[in-house]
């Protein structure tokens, strides 16, 4: 909770600042561009980790079936709970609600879904080459593994609050915040809970599928992509195979959230690509939500993962009875 209050303090102070230079926009039209490229920068440092680490890596064969099994369902349900409010609130799926005025830009933006391909295509070739990287190269020339994971999740923070620090830039330089959450009204609390409960349900579901109890089938689903906090919960419970299979799949489901957002976003709509990366929609996929969607999903995106951070805190352990 700490990181994610130093988060968005830059994002607030980054706005007000952008918010005194608007007639001055013009001359910012490079924050874009910039943005993209830390994005890509950001996914690579993250597929390094992921390779350098051996517990990842050996996991993908014997249960990352399982994973990836959990992993579909849960985003799934997500995407289901989040359609399902978008069309009972009378949302596009361009997250304007009926009736509302799309301005010329905003219309210009949502014409480039066909962009989401490409990027997701970038994003996909920077993870694949990171965790080669930190698989054949990291692990082998490193002397101090677990010193390289603390320094390069240094400058994973650093590279979030940069990102950040551009989105509220690009915000402020906007100025329809206000707009924004006015607009959004319920559906930034309904859409996260319906999110959750669809999680949930897919976690039932795969429970219902596989050798795991229920207990576990949720406890795992819960996890909503926190891969530091769910499996070590699942863990000192004494559930080892349910821990491994924990761990796995919320790392592919923040993977999968951000390599696929973009298409997602394109071809079904912008609400529901937000709740696939599950607690990383508030963070780390916020750039990629402000660069392939619009201002009105980053409200929507916060909510989820935020709802999602706090309730995987709570649920994981009383599911599983920690």
């Amino acid at each position: 909770m700490a990181m994610l209050a130093l988060y968005w303090s830059i994002m607030i102070a980054c706005y007000l600042l952008a918010s005194r230079l608007r007639k001055y926009a013009e001359k910012f039209k490079f924050v874009d561009k910039l943005m993209s490229l830390s994005v890509y920068a950001l996914v690579l440092l993250m597929g390094l980790r992921m390779g350098a680490d051996e517990e990842v890596t050996s996991s993908l064969g014997s249960i990352g079936i399982q994973a990836l099994f959990v992993t579909l369902l849960t985003a799934a349900g997500s995407m289901l709970g989040a359609f399902s409010v978008r069309k009972l609130l009378h949302i596009d799926r361009h997250a304007h609600p009926a009736g509302a005025v799309v301005n010329e830009a905003e219309a210009v933006h949502e014409k480039a879904d066909v962009s989401g391909a490409k990027m997701s295509f970038i994003i996909l070739l920077m993870v694949v080459v990171g965790m080669l990287l930190g698989d054949l190269v990291i692990r082998r020339v490193c002397t101090d593994l677990p010193a390289f994971q603390s320094r390069s999740g240094d400058y994973l923070v650093v590279g979030l609050c940069i990102m950040l620090g551009l989105i509220g830039f690009s915000m402020g330089l906007d100025g329809s915040i206000a707009r924004i959450l006015r607009n959004a009204g319920l559906g930034v609390i309904l859409v996260p809970i319906f999110a959750v409960l669809g999680t949930l349900l897919g976690g039932a579901v795969y429970a219902a599928l596989s050798p795991m109890t229920l207990r576990e089938g949720l406890a795992i689903s819960a996890g909503f992509g926190w891969y530091t906090m769910a499996p070590s919960v699942i863990a000192s419970a004494g559930h080892t195979m349910a821990s491994a299979v924990s761990f796995l799949h919320n790392v592919l489901r923040e993977m999968l959230g951000i390599i696929l957002l973009p298409v997602i976003a394109g071809k079904i709509g912008y609400i529901e690509a937000i709740t696939i990366p599950g607690t990383a929609s508030t963070d780390v996929c916020l750039p990629i939500i402000e660069r392939v969607c619009n201002s009105e999903t980053v409200a929507y995106s916060f909510c989820t993962g935020m709802l999602m951070c706090i309730t995987s805190a709570a649920l994981v352990p009383i599911i599983i009875g920690a």
